[in-house]
């Protein structure tokens, strides 16, 4: 048997490519593809069915100069919606570029594709499940749609370990528990539009809604709805930054004093969550804290551990602090000025520190948490300092 399987072998073994042509070609051709394959793949009466679906689906009119597996594309189409084709017109013979689903994890041949489509076994796994196999758990409807909406709504999608944090707290979800949605968001600074993406000024701060607000504004309630679909109970938080209102350069380099800083917090988090249209809770990140001291103390602590580099969770091999600054120097360069590139070093220390803390103040206060970002996802990994809480993050847009 062996030997006379052969010539569908490469390199001493049989290719799902080649056995995929040698059974489909012969159909399309109108004559019999070969026995010996047939018989070895346990698929005589599939290939009965085959020929049935090539002239059902137009294979004794396919005009020529289309793809001799036409017929073969539509009847996988009627049966699985997300696979595709394109045809581009390449001399006499069109070049056809396919797009398939995922069967089991992996992409199929066109001839398993039709087997799986005559044996009734349409099942497509998702394909965030084959990027992210730590999801198998989750439902798959769950997951082909969520990986839908995130690629919809341009969320960043990181490495595998966070992606295990939110499949945990989805099981929470899924068994009946409270999710909770907190989105940290900047004060309204100014900025402007370079090109396809903005730039922060920081000439002066509004009360309205801010740059990072505006995303979470229009990100968070599709999330809420995907989830509600699923049966998945959630509440939301919109955590304003007002620590870095404790900051006097901050403070002067917008115009304002402390007091109004804080005031104009206050009324765009009520802006905020008059457009968000959900109902939200509001908060200073501070206030977790117990004020500013509390705050000042908790990432004294984080700042300590980050300085020493003794991190149980944020390993030199996945963050890499100098292509982080790299990535924020135009941001510091527009906040703080011209200055050597130690002291935006320290400056970037600083801010880790902070999401750090807003990592443990979010894991301590609330249930299940998620934390939904919308500023600078290079800043993912600190909330993971002290706790792995589930983050998901908008791509950067500044």
């Amino acid at each position: 048997m062996i030997d006379a399987l052969t010539p569908f072998m490469r390199r001493g073994k049989i290719t799902d490519r080649l056995i995929s042509k040698a059974v489909l070609a012969p159909i399309a051709e109108g004559y019999a593809p070969p026995e010996v394959l047939v018989n070895y793949l346990g698929i005589a009466a599939e290939v009965k069915t085959m020929r049935q679906l090539y002239r059902q689906f137009g294979g004794d009119s396919n005009r020529q100069g289309s793809p001799k597996y036409l017929p073969f594309y539509k009847a996988i189409k009627d049966k699985f919606p997300s696979f595709e084709w394109s045809i581009v017109e390449a001399g006499k013979q069109p070049h056809v570029t396919l797009k398939k689903p995922f069967i089991n994890y992996a992409r199929p041949s066109l001839l398993t594709l039709l087997i799986c489509v005559i044996r009734g076994q349409v099942k497509a796994t998702p394909p965030i499940k084959v990027r992210y196999p730590v999801l198998k758990k989750l439902p798959d409807h769950l997951a082909a749609e969520m990986g839908e909406v995130l690629q919809e709504l341009n969320f960043h999608l990181p490495k595998s370990d966070y992606f295990s944090a939110l499949a945990q707290v989805l099981a929470k979800g899924l068994a009946g528990e409270e999710i909770t949605l907190i989105s940290p968001v900047c004060p309204d600074y100014s900025f402007e539009k370079k090109g396809d993406k903005f730039r922060y000024t920081f000439d002066k701060l509004g009360d309205g809604i801010g740059l990072v607000a505006r995303r979470i504004v229009n990100t968070l309630p599709g999330i809420t709805a995907l989830f509600n679909r699923h049966g998945i109970k959630t509440q939301q938080v919109i955590a304003a930054g007002d620590f870095e209102g404790f900051d006097l350069a901050t403070v002067e380099r917008v115009g304002e004093s402390r007091a109004s800083f804080q005031e104009k917090l206050r009324l765009s988090q009520k802006r905020i969550l008059a457009e968000l249209g959900l109902p939200a809770r509001s908060i200073f990140i501070s206030e977790l804290a117990d004020g500013e001291s509390g705050w000042r103390a908790i990432t004294s602590q984080a700042h300590h551990v980050l300085a020493d580099q003794r991190t149980p969770n944020l390993m030199p091999t996945k963050v890499d602090l100098q292509s982080v600054l790299e990535a924020r120097l135009p941001l510091y360069r527009a906040w703080h000025g011209e200055r050597p590139q130690s002291q935006y070093a320290k400056i970037l220390l600083e801010q880790c520190a902070e999401y750090a803390a807003m990592g443990r103040l979010f894991h301590q206060h609330f249930s299940n948490p998620l934390v939904i970002g919308g500023d600078h996802n290079r800043m993912m990994p600190f909330y993971w300092l002290h706790q792995e809480i589930p983050v998901l993050y908008l791509r950067r847009v500044y």
